[in-house]
């Protein structure tokens, strides 16, 4: 088994590496989820708003599609199966493929193909490698685990770059009642296919091996899915409603703006995320999947559609009609 040849590997690497894990856990957090719902809204409040939209789609889909590996694959991690391996940072989904490492590859190679400098494909690289190695340094991730994740993360990149422009196109030509439609039917799609894998898998239990050294633990969890596609219908939602009702934030004006948006917008995450998450509890069962779902969506909404409303409000902000380049070309 590839995992055996590995695993002495990941052993000396810990071992070279043990006093850097301060730094480790440092560019691991550059690939955290959490890190990129901090990186994706700043796009959107104080860059551009469709590059924001365009990296937020990357992160949930790259997200999306890991956790449905994970719950096929039902691969360890290495310090499930090794007593040998410490674990820096505290995992319990399964392993294959590393979430970080194809959400890395998906959001900052496509973060680079925005910027098309030579200077960017090259930092970007070098940080997706990084956060892909700190993941094997770290005891968490198999190397066969990162490998995949990078590749796989490379593939959407190469497929979303060569779909975009006439996916975009689509899109603008439908109303707003068909967008909510694709809306709603892309976020049941991303709830009901994890429930039929792990309908299809009953039978599965977790291996006596990993519970003697982690205890129990719940992999086939769909927590991702509730959260990834909460994120999805609230953030697609209110921007196809915000393009329809009002238009686009214009997230370049200002100077000292951006910095306000970007604090108030901030406020707005972080008071539904702490604040729903203390106040809906987490032991109900189907109600509470239900509840993670709708708290999810409220901060997409808030991201995308709540928040330029309220800087306009509060005269930080604009938000203008949207004409489409090639409506703009024939004026």
């Amino acid at each position: 088994m590839i995992h055996l040849l590995e695993l002495p590997v990941i052993e000396a690497l810990q071992g070279l590496g043990q006093s850097l894990q301060p730094l480790w856990l440092a560019i691991t957090f550059l690939g955290d989820e959490t890190f990129y719902l901090l990186f994706m809204p700043l796009l959107y409040w104080c860059v551009d708003a469709f590059v924001g939209l365009r990296v937020g789609v990357m992160l949930l889909f790259s997200a999306f599609g890991n956790g449905f590996l994970k719950l096929i694959f039902k691969s360890p991690r290495p310090f499930w199966v090794s007593d040998k391996i410490n674990a820096g940072a505290e995992h319990y989904s399964f392993g294959l493929p590393s979430g970080h490492a194809m959400n890395s590859a998906a959001v900052w190679g496509w973060t680079a193909r925005e910027i098309k400098r030579p200077w960017a494909y090259w930092a970007m690289g070098i940080l997706i490698f990084l956060i892909g190695f700190s993941r094997i340094v770290l005891g968490v991730h198999f190397i066969s685990d990162v490998l995949l994740g990078w590749l796989l993360g490379a593939l959407l990149v190469l497929l979303f770059a060569r779909n975009v422009r006439s996916l975009g196109g689509s899109l603008s030509r439908l109303s707003l009642k068909h967008k909510l439609a694709l809306v709603v039917l892309t976020t049941a799609l991303m709830i009901s296919l994890p429930i039929l894998v792990k309908m299809l898998s009953s039978n599965w239990q977790v291996p006596v091996e990993w519970t003697v050294r982690v205890g129990e633990i719940d992999p086939m969890t769909l927590d991702f899915s509730l959260t990834v596609s909460g994120l999805w219908f609230g953030m697609l939602a209110g921007f196809s409603v915000l393009l329809h009702q009002r238009g686009v934030l214009q997230s370049n004006s200002g100077t000292w703006q951006k910095v306000a948006r970007y604090f108030v917008g901030l406020v707005g995450v972080v008071g539904l995320y702490a604040g729903l998450g203390a106040a809906f509890p987490d032991d109900l069962g189907v109600l509470s999947m239900v509840l993670r779902f709708v708290r999810y969506s409220l901060i997409g909404l808030w991201i995308v559609w709540g928040s330029p409303l309220v800087f306009e409000k509060l005269r930080i902000g604009v938000i203008k009609p949207y004409i489409p380049p090639q409506s703009s070309a024939n004026s």
